[in-house]
């Protein structure tokens, strides 16, 4: 069996190891004080509040959504609840209520439910999985920056379903647009191998499919960085993650079986994901163009007011493209063809181009502004960074090596997810998604943030990018 060349369980001994790695921060110690994945973890809640700086004598915020959730064939919630109050704590309920889409989705509203119910000495406990984590760390970050003083926060993982649980950031609704906001980190994580191991498979292989943007994240910041665009690269996000295909792939029989042995070890790699990013002061590691293309696909649910699909499932799928996109461009991009003058498109054509595009899924236009804001960003870094593209041009040879050794085959990513019992294909996300929608998400998705991705560089150097796409639909229709 592969190991995991870093083990975020054994505390003190991960950070210390962890601190010598290339790129690693000067100005984190142990962020996170407690990371648990056991069996049983449940039972340590009260120790682990308590060593964290929690006091009975005050409120404990429990922020949860209306999901009934199953440990061990009993109602998780309630069960959790009477063992806290049991054991002496002031449980204040927090309930996260689903929008007209029967979901409930991290956005402004629902951060601010949370950020209403803390008081001063306050601790907070939350119980859920991405979307409840990302709620109640955002709206402990603004009550701490309204009021001064830092409360503490334990997050209970329900699902080993997205990176969300160890990171400092929180990925929020802004006009139906994703972005990332710089938010703050759990004090301790509860990751309860009885809870994960019952959560519902869709949601398990979701978090598999979420950490296999990897192999389009890491070549596309490695791109970013060698085209001036991206000056935090490091390579300590890879470091932390380590060989995550064999990984997966060592434990995918487990996983799919419910092992607590390869439960374990999916929540560690997760929690190691998320760490990847808040070490970098960035997402970018875990987030390239397949998230973004994953963002335009839930901007076109928001708005039509209907479910998403599971994140990691849809990433993955996202991944695939990705991949195949990689697979397309190392081997047929010729840079003698490329003339640099002609990939400089001005501020005025791609806003327009902008405003017409996410019209069709916006009318009102706030969801196009809100992409132009950050876009624009990245045009004007672009045309002032030409003589790093140039030289790429020049060097071409040993920069597609470095590209290739970070990224894989999409057959790669499908044989990870075939082996976890993952959906391959959009039609078997739930809802599924329609090519129309898909087709939209992949041709536009760069369109969105300030990022570069490779789906960047095929539009300024005028790729064909239907004919990627075709071969991407009929793999995974």
């Amino acid at each position: 069996m592969t190991k995991l060349p870093y083990d975020p369980a054994e505390g003190k001994k991960f950070w210390e190891q962890i601190r010598n790695l290339p790129g690693f921060p000067g100005n984190e110690t142990m962020p996170i004080k407690h990371m648990l994945f056991e069996s049983n973890a449940i039972l340590r809640t009260t120790e682990i509040l308590l060593s964290v700086g929690a006091e009975q004598k005050h409120p404990l915020v429990v922020v949860m959504d209306e999901t009934q959730m199953a440990r061990n064939g009993t109602d998780l919630k309630p069960d959790y609840i009477d063992r806290l109050v049991s054991e002496g704590w002031q449980v204040q309920p927090c309930w996260l209520r689903p929008d007209e889409s029967g979901q409930v989705h991290t956005d402004m509203p629902h951060i601010e439910v949370v950020q209403r119910s803390l008081s001063a000495g306050c601790a907070v406990l939350s119980i859920g999985s991405g979307v409840v984590t990302d709620i109640t760390k955002h709206g402990s970050f603004l009550f701490q920056q309204q009021t001064g003083g830092k409360i503490p926060f334990v997050v209970f993982q329900t699902a080993n379903s997205v990176s969300a649980f160890t990171s400092n950031m929180s990925p929020t609704f802004v006009d139906g647009v994703k972005r990332t906001l710089d938010s703050r980190y759990p004090d301790a994580l509860i990751c309860d191998l009885e809870t994960l191991r019952d959560a519902p498979m869709e949601m398990t292989v979701g978090g598999v499919g979420d950490m296999l943007a990897v192999f389009v994240s890491f070549p596309d910041w490695l791109l970013a960085h060698h085209l001036g665009m991206d000056e935090t690269y490091s390579e300590l996000a890879k470091m932390l993650v380590g060989p995550l295909a064999d990984l997966l792939l060592d434990h995918a029989e487990g996983i799919r079986a419910g092992r607590l042995e390869s439960v374990a070890l999916l929540a560690k790699v997760i929690a190691l994901g998320g760490l990847a990013m808040s070490l970098s002061h960035a997402t970018t590691p875990m987030s390239g163009f397949e998230h973004v293309m994953s963002h335009v696909l839930d901007l076109q649910a928001e708005m039509e007011h209907v479910p998403l699909a599971v994140h990691g499932s849809q990433v993955a799928l996202a991944s695939m493209a990705g991949a195949e996109m990689y697979r397309r461009f190392l081997s047929d991009f010729e840079p003698d063809s490329v003339h640099p003058d002609s990939c400089y498109p001005s501020a005025d054509s791609m806003k327009a181009l902008i405003d017409r595009r996410f019209a069709q899924v916006d009318p009102s236009g706030r969801a196009g502004a809100e992409c132009w804001a950050d876009y624009s960003q990245k045009l004007e870094k672009w045309q002032a960074h030409r003589p790093e593209f140039e030289s790429a041009l020049m060097g071409w040879d040993a920069l597609r090596a470095q590209l290739e050794a970070e990224t894989c085959p999409p057959e790669t990513i499908r044989r990870i997810l075939q082996a976890v019992g993952a959906p391959t294909r959009w039609s078997d996300l739930n809802p599924p998604v329609a090519e129309k929608k898909a087709y939209f998400a992949f041709m536009n998705a760069s369109l969105m943030r300030k990022r570069l991705t490779l789906g960047d560089l095929l539009i300024f150097t005028h790729w064909d990018r239907d004919s990627i796409w075709q071969k991407t639909w009929k793999d995974c229709a």
